[in-house]
């Protein structure tokens, strides 16, 4: 056989092996192909939940927090169907920021005794209190000789700023006589005295709440100082008051507040005096109660 023909029957033969190697792969089953899992992050974040609202963008390095309080609308009673017929406000009114629940001066649970002076008759006062889980708890006692007076309690939330009362009931041997109820889930929030009802600003405190209130204002001011007038609505049966305290003096880490209020003609002025102790949180150490400068009642903090 020539080389010629050699070379022929060899591609015959490759050809001829090339297509039974075809039709024997077509008849073999083929493999399935690789499952490919995710990735477990995806699955993790298909589970998570969606982004949080962006923070705004931080403030420069070195800048300092705007710390000036805003100051409170000011209040008026107002005849229940005018505080009814009132829309609700689109936003909530302003209130003067004050420290959250660790810058008041009390915290937990526990009474303080003060020595207790009306119309020149000594005695002894207590005010217990109780201040945590964002509820809050006052009862302010005080006895003079056989004289025992009528019991102040206040009751209500305590968070970020500072008391909210939710009632305010005054006792005397054990039957209430007098009943507030502050009303804030109202549009607009109202004050509930009797069969009225009275419009409600922002930071309205009762008669004994306004104690704490006022020291949580204090240590919020950055740089306190006399002449710093500091605004209180305090609630009574007569409606809602600002109560406006003045910074009159400053001895030591003790500081003076006191409210004047002239009624009018004929009428006795009213002043509250009110000493805060700086170390202890503001806490009211010392408040005197009078009329025409003529002592009523006062309390002293026992050491």
């Amino acid at each position: 056989m020539s080389p010629q023909d050699r070379a022929a029957l060899s591609l015959a033969l490759a050809g001829a092996l090339a297509l039974h190697a075809a039709a024997l792969g077509a008849l073999l089953p083929r493999p399935a192909p690789r499952a490919v899992q995710a990735p477990a992050v995806l699955a993790r974040l298909a589970e998570a939940p969606p982004p949080p609202v962006a923070e705004p963008a931080p403030k420069p390095r070195g800048s300092k927090p705007d710390t000036r309080p805003a100051r409170e609308p000011r209040s008026g009673a107002v005849a229940l169907d005018d505080a009814l017929s009132r829309p609700p406000p689109t936003s909530p009114p302003e209130a003067r920021p004050v420290p959250a629940l660790l810058a008041l001066p009390l915290r937990g649970e526990g009474a303080l005794a003060y020595a207790f002076v009306i119309d020149g008759q000594a005695g002894q006062a207590a005010l217990s209190f109780r201040i945590e889980d964002g509820r809050y708890e006052l009862s302010l006692e005080r006895r003079a000789g056989d004289r025992e007076l009528p019991v102040w309690h206040s009751e209500g939330r305590a968070g970020a700023q500072g008391l909210q009362p939710d009632r305010h009931r005054v006792t005397r041997r054990g039957r209430e006589r007098e009943l507030l109820i502050f009303d804030r889930d109202a549009g607009p929030p109202r004050l509930l005295v009797g069969g009225r009802a009275v419009a409600m600003p922002a930071g309205t405190q009762d008669r004994l709440s306004w104690w704490l209130q006022l020291a949580a204002m204090m240590a919020a001011e950055p740089a306190p100082h006399p002449g710093l007038r500091l605004r209180i609505p305090v609630a009574g049966p007569a409606g809602v008051h600002d109560w406006d305290f003045e910074v009159i003096a400053r001895d030591g880490d003790r500081w003076l507040l006191r409210r004047d209020w002239s009624r009018g003609a004929g009428q006795a002025a009213l002043q509250w005096s009110a000493w805060l102790d700086g170390q202890r949180g503001f806490l009211p150490v010392e408040l005197r109660f009078s009329l025409d400068d003529d002592e009523q009642w006062a309390l002293r903090l026992l050491e």
